[in-house]
């Protein structure tokens, strides 16, 4: 799936895809490096991390 021109749903299989996916979480979130890689770690996904991102701003 792709959200604006950036894919959200890719299978993050290596160190490369990781590091993408935290830069489009910052991105599309405006949240730190730090926030946006534990939420991907928590959420395996950039979709779910985007969707739940709200729930770090508490």
């Amino acid at each position: 799936r792709v959200k604006g021109n950036k894919m959200v749903d890719m299978q993050l299989t290596n160190n490369k895809l990781f590091s993408r996916g935290i830069r489009i979480i910052m991105e599309e979130t405006g949240i730190d490096a730090q926030t946006a890689s534990d939420l991907l770690e928590k959420y395996g996904s950039v979709r779910k991390a985007i969707e739940h991102s709200h729930v770090a701003d508490h």
